[in-house]
């Protein structure tokens, strides 16, 4: 169980009245239910509170028997700005803001989501402006609510806030007292968050778009006010525990990761000093195959197919960090690829749908998922680098290491991308394991705030170059052994 969920668990105990015993002294919440709505009726008549209507909500029997199930409206204030969201965009906008100084009125904002302070909100209205929209004022001791992107977070406000309005990310409760627990209702806020996001609009921006929902739909389960206050206290003794469980259960799966990906690293490795698959005297040695590839390269540098590339310095003794056998050789990677350098195309030529005559852009590592798979969002009409289907695919920037294989006909590829073009017979399987067995060392590489590494890091990378017969039978036994360790994950 993650600590979200032992969370989860603990509110829905709290919310079934599990958490706690009941005591039958307690005034019943059923008679403070019956007295909330009288008092509404009585704020109608008094032209206090609008008339709405709304559907009551009853103790269908699961529930204590003092217990009660209200509707918000019913345990807010019974006055019209005891529920209020933020006003329309078109209220307020940012032409209207002013500098902080005298008679100025701050306006809280959600940003990415409540904090758990007050310090947020950055901006200020005159005195006219806040007069015009003193509706929306919000006070201490007032609940508000985020509406958008981050759904459903609960925040009171504390003592001494600077006097100011609410913006449209947000709503505003004021709850009676005498018969919601401030606390218990931010719990019981918390217990329906996920309710919430599931009747959210938007794609994008998820947004809690029309109150309606909330109003009329949403039961809040209403325990007697004593026991409200128990169950508040007997969450915060659990809560500690949670985040102590929170920590330990993060710190295994921090260890279980590693040891995924070290097993993994393992495999490789040993793939890689010629250790996973028995030699076969009856291949031909890599050298053979070098020779091979150098003389392909020197015809399609005569044909004009490719570049000529900058000779490479021979490797030494001590640059060679492994022993292999003797029928491998050690290569340059630039010996045996020819790597093409991705080009950014300007985002006004960029086309959220396939049309004639365009080809799918690879901007970066986000085109890449964790198992290797490309997911194309956009497209170009005018590519300027463009690589092949096979052609294996490797995020250099940003996030360095994302590896894949091409599988479509053609695409485009940004900076953020380096394709390797290996035309040379060398296995494509075993040079992208190659390439999973030295992601570390070329991360270590990456320089600057925003991480890449050079053409140079991989040219000059030295690999490990098997007989071809030996590549294709590693690649056999890594994929059975890396499948293998990836169902011990699933």
């Amino acid at each position: 169980m993650t600590p979200e969920q032992l969370k989860a668990s603990i509110l829905q105990y709290a919310m079934e009245g599990k958490l706690v015993k009941q005591n039958l002294n307690d005034i019943s919440a059923i008679q403070n239910l019956k007295e909330a709505r009288e008092k509404i009726k009585e704020a109608i008549k008094n032209k206090e509170l609008r008339k709405e209507k709304y559907t009551q909500a009853e103790n269908n029997g699961k529930l204590p028997k003092n217990w009660g199930v209200a509707r918000l409206k019913e345990i807010c204030e019974k006055n019209n700005s005891s529920i209020k969201r933020g006003p329309f965009g078109s209220s307020i906008t940012k032409s209207m803001f002013v500098p902080k100084g005298k008679d100025t009125y701050k306006v809280y904002e959600q940003g990415n989501a409540i904090r758990r302070d007050i310090n947020y909100g950055s901006y200020y209205i005159t005195k006219d402006k806040f007069e015009s929209l003193s509706a929306f004022q919000v006070k201490t001791g007032d609940i508000i609510v985020s509406c958008a992107g981050t759904i459903g977070k609960t925040f009171i406000l504390p003592p001494k806030i600077e006097p100011g309005i609410i913006n449209q990310a947000l709503l505003k409760l004021t709850l009676d007292t005498s018969i919601i627990d401030k606390k218990f209702f931010l719990l019981e806020f918390e217990s329906i968050s996920v309710q919430l996001n599931l009747h959210a609009k938007g794609s994008a921006i998820k947004n809690l778009a029309s109150l309606k929902y909330l109003k009329n739909k949403v039961d809040f389960p209403l325990p007697p006010i004593e026991e409200q206050k128990r169950i508040v206290a007997k969450i915060e003794k659990l809560m500690p525990l949670v985040d102590e469980y929170a920590e330990s259960y993060n710190r295994l799966q921090k260890i279980d990761n590693e040891f995924e990906d070290k097993l993994k690293q393992s495999v490789l490795q040993y793939a890689m000093e010629g250790k996973l698959v028995k030699q076969d005297p009856s291949d031909e040695p890599a050298s053979e195959l070098i020779k091979k590839i150098e003389n392909e390269k020197a015809e399609l540098v005569k044909e004009g197919k490719i570049k000529k590339s900058k000779k490479l310095h021979a490797i030494t003794d001590d640059e060679k960090p492994f022993d292999i056998p003797d029928s491998w050789e050690w290569v340059s990677l630039g010996q045996i690829i020819n790597l093409i350098s991705g080009r950014d195309i300007p985002k006004k030529d960029h086309l959220n749908k396939e049309i004639k005559g365009s080809i799918p852009y690879i901007t970066g590592a986000s085109n890449i998922d964790k198992n290797g798979n490309i997911n194309i969002s956009e497209w170009v009409t005018n590519p300027t680098v463009v690589v092949n289907k096979g052609t294996i695919l490797l995020s250099v920037k940003g996030t360095i290491g994302k590896i894949s294989i091409l599988d479509l006909a053609q695409a485009h590829i940004a900076r953020q991308i380096m394709g390797i073009d290996n035309m040379f017979g060398i296995d494509k399987k075993y040079l992208q394991y190659y390439i999973e067995s030295y992601v570390q060392q070329l991360q270590q590489k990456a320089k600057s705030i925003i991480p890449g590494i050079s053409r140079d890091d991989l040219l000059l990378a030295i690999l490990p170059l098997p007989p071809i017969k030996e590549q294709e039978r590693i690649v056999i036994k890594l994929e059975r052994l890396l499948s293998s360790i990836n169902s011990l994950y699933l």
